[in-house]
């Protein structure tokens, strides 16, 4: 039964399914977030999915070509896989190093990075390109929760937003904001989808796809394998997102690391049942005399 189960399963439940499909380098994987709020990672937060946006920003840096203004595409199958998500924290990652930071909302079929940051709809980059008398200093907008990040808006949602993108006017905003940014991140439309994303990937240096544990079909890793192998994105690679904290197939990240509390099974730790809280793997309080 547990073989049927699994032979008939056809989501990404492992690093293996997407390795066994393509060549694609993983850049990183972000644990199941238990906070109602979308931005995660802040000054203060030693949380290990913070740490884990961490380590994405550590490996970005074999990922992205040398480029002092780096402009960084993020895209998925289709909707639901936390592009957003990752949107907003990576540009918050970013803008903790020290970068001034700008995240675009160019999902502009179904815009989400505003709602999630908190922030009321106001005028953005749909408004720039259809209007010559709005510049791309008069839609960026600072996000108060995070020191050196900032948003775009999408601005309303236009009839025709496939055409809108190939405006030459884009061009000419992402020119600007690379003289007032060190970052750029665009959180795109769904490639699965539409055609957005393709356009685009023309402005980027990178390009960042989401694949979501337990949910993104593994017949859509067939579509990362051929964007990577004729290079239609730049520097493509993919950031698993969503993994259950009960782990799956050598997954695991319910550890409750606490980062200020030190590490090993003495100092804070208490004991629950029998066990010391946070410890992995977990022992019974008395194994340490039992050893001789």
């Amino acid at each position: 039964i547990i073989f049927l189960i699994e032979y008939f399963n056809d989501k990404v439940k492992s690093k293996n399914d997407i390795s066994r499909i393509t060549a694609t380098p993983i850049l990183g994987e972000i644990g199941h977030a238990e906070e109602s709020n979308t931005l995660i990672v802040t000054g203060n937060n030693r949380s290990y999915i913070a740490e884990q946006f961490r380590i994405v920003r550590s490996n970005l840096q074999y990922i992205l070509p040398k480029n002092e203004n780096p402009v960084i595409l993020v895209t998925s199958s289709f909707s639901g896989e936390g592009k957003s998500f990752i949107s907003t924290n990576l540009g918050a990652v970013l803008a903790l190093s020290g970068k001034r930071t700008v995240i675009l909302e160019m999902d502009i079929r179904k815009p989400k990075i505003l709602k999630g940051l908190g922030m009321n709809e106001r005028r953005g980059v749909t408004n720039y390109l259809v209007s010559n008398n709005i510049q791309a200093n008069d839609i960026v907008y600072p996000v108060t929760e995070t020191e050196n990040l900032f948003v775009i808006p999408c601005g309303p949602v236009p009839p025709n937003p496939a055409e809108i993108l190939l405006d030459d006017k884009l061009g000419t905003l992402f020119v600007e904001l690379k003289k007032q940014f060190d970052a750029i991140i665009i959180d795109s439309a769904p490639i699965g989808l539409v055609s957005d994303a393709i356009t685009l990937g023309k402005q980027a240096n990178a390009c960042v796809y989401i694949v979501r544990h337990n949910y993104t079909r593994k017949k859509q890793v067939q579509l990362i394998d051929d964007l990577y192998t004729h290079k239609k994105l730049p520097h493509l690679s993919v950031v698993i997102n969503d993994i259950s904290s009960r782990g799956s197939h050598g997954y695991g990240y319910g550890y409750g690391y606490g980062y200020g509390d030190g590490y090993g099974y003495g100092g804070s730790h208490k004991k629950s049942n029998g066990y010391f809280e946070g410890a992995s793997p977990p022992r019974k309080w008395w194994w340490p005399f039992a050893k001789k």
